[in-house]
C-alpha cells in the first residue's frame, strides 16, 4: 500500500471516530422524582424536605402538594398536612383519587367542612330520599377496638402500655388516625370511615404489627394484637419491612 493511501484512511478512521457520539451521561432526576422515591420507601422527613424544595420552583404542582401533605400525615405535622390537603382539595377534581384521599383525612382530623349550597335543596321525592338512606347507611362510620400484648422478655407476655398505633387508608398510605394504648394495652379507634386499612405500630422501621384490617358499615370491630398476629408470625405488608442492607 503506497504511503499517501495509508495516510488518507488512517485520516478517515481518525475523522469517523471523532464525530462518534459522546457516552451518555448519568440522569439526573427531578426534586419531585426524588421526593416520591423517598416517600414510597418510607422516609417521609426526607420526602417532606424534597417535596418542599420541589413546590419552589413549581407551587402549582398538585402531585407535589398531595405528597407533601401525604408525608406531613406520617410525620404527625397536623396543620402542614391539612394545608396541603385543603389546597388539593380546592383545586382537584372533586372525583380524584387525590381529593377523596383528602377529603377523608380532613373529615377523619375534623379539618373539613362541606361546602354549603347556595340554593335550598328541593324536597325529593320518596324513592330518592330512601336511596339516600340506603347511601348514608353505607357510610356510617365503624370502631376499631382492641388490646395488645406482647412478650418482650422472654416467657412473660405484657400489656403494652403507651404504645403508638397507626391506623392508615389503603392503598393511599395516609394516616388518619394516630394514638396510644392505655396502661392496660387496649386502645379504641372510634368514627373510622369504612375501607380498608394499615395497622401498624410504627411509621417505618422494625415493627410488631402490620395487619391489614377492612371496616364495614357500622361495624364495632374488636382486634387484639398478640404474638400470634404479630409480624413474627403474619405480615400483611412485607413490602415495608427495611431491607438487610439498611
Amino acid at each position: 500500500m503506497h504511503l499517501d493511501t495509508w495516510l488518507a484512511l488512517l485520516m478517515s478512521v481518525m475523522l469517523v471516530a471523532c464525530q462518534a457520539p459522546p457516552a451518555p451521561g448519568p440522569v439526573t432526576k427531578s426534586t419531585g422524582v426524588l421526593a416520591n422515591e423517598a416517600l414510597d420507601r418510607g422516609d417521609y422527613a426526607s420526602a417532606a424536605d424534597l417535596y418542599r424544595t420541589a413546590l419552589v420552583a413549581e407551587p402549582e404542582s398538585l402531585p407535589l402538594h398531595y405528597g407533601l401533605g401525604v408525608a406531613a400525615s406520617y410525620l404527625d405535622r397536623r396543620a402542614e398536612a391539612i394545608r396541603e390537603f385543603t389546597w388539593v382539595l380546592e383545586r382537584a377534581g372533586a372525583d380524584s383519587p387525590e381529593a377523596t384521599t383528602a377529603r377523608r383525612w380532613l373529615q377523619s382530623v375534623g379539618a373539613w367542612r362541606r361546602p354549603e349550597m347556595a340554593v335550598a335543596p328541593r324536597e325529593e321525592p320518596a324513592e330518592a330520599s330512601s336511596s339516600a338512606a340506603k347511601e348514608e347507611r353505607k357510610q356510617r362510620p365503624a370502631v376499631l377496638q382492641g388490646r395488645a400484648l406482647f412478650e418482650e422478655t422472654p416467657g412473660v407476655v405484657a400489656p403494652m402500655k403507651r404504645l403508638q398505633l397507626l391506623l392508615s387508608d389503603y392503598p393511599d398510605r395516609v394516616v388518619y388516625l394516630r394514638m396510644r394504648t392505655d396502661e392496660a394495652g387496649r386502645f379504641r379507634f372510634s368514627d373510622v370511615p369504612p375501607g380498608i386499612y394499615k395497622l401498624t405500630d410504627a411509621v417505618a422501621g422494625p415493627a410488631k404489627w402490620r395487619l391489614r384490617v377492612e371496616l364495614k358499615p357500622g361495624q364495632d370491630l374488636t382486634l387484639d394484637l398478640d404474638l400470634t398476629n404479630s409480624t413474627r408470625v403474619r405480615d400483611d405488608f412485607p413490602d415495608s419491612s427495611p431491607s438487610p442492607s439498611s
